[in-house]
């Protein structure tokens, strides 16, 4: 967490507001607690998925409705279980999304997906079928934004 007040915000924000999911923004850390990274995603805006958006996963709250109405994580889909999730909840679910504006989790950079290139095409690869199996319009288009979004997070 990226701090002591985080868990109260999350808290206040779903009782203040009518939302099934709520996310806020990521920073990456390095050993010495440098910044090298921000992920500030924005407000969701049905479609966005279509061209590569996602929001950070370790920013994810959701209500257990959307679990019991829409099922669990798919442990097919391997390193992109999480997005696969996101897009059945947000995408084709159509679950009532808040963003919190502010930084809510603070981690290390890396990663089991990045850690080489035979892990990086394999996500790839369940990226895609996460993508095809929840109704993104051009699965191949989506997958070459969504690593491009990142660039900006470094300035």
């Amino acid at each position: 967490m990226a701090n002591d007040e985080v868990l109260n915000d999350i808290a206040a924000a779903f009782a203040s507001q009518e939302t099934d999911v709520l996310y806020g923004d990521l920073d990456f850390i390095d050993p010495d607690g440098n910044i090298v990274r921000k992920w500030r995603p924005g407000a969701y805006k049905y479609g966005k998925f279509n061209w590569g958006w996602m929001p950070p996963h370790p920013t994810f709250y959701c209500k257990r409705t959307l679990f019991e109405r829409l099922g669990g994580y798919r442990l097919d889909y391997g390193s992109a279980a999480d997005y696969e999730l996101m897009l059945r909840f947000i995408h084709v679910g159509r679950a009532r999304v808040s963003y919190l504006r502010k930084v809510i989790v603070k981690m290390y950079i890396g990663g089991v997906s990045n850690k080489n290139l035979s892990n990086r095409l394999q996500a790839a690869r369940f990226d895609v079928k996460a993508m095809q199996t929840n109704g993104i319009l051009f699965p191949y288009i989506a997958l070459i934004f969504k690593p491009l979004r990142k660039l900006i997070q470094f300035f």
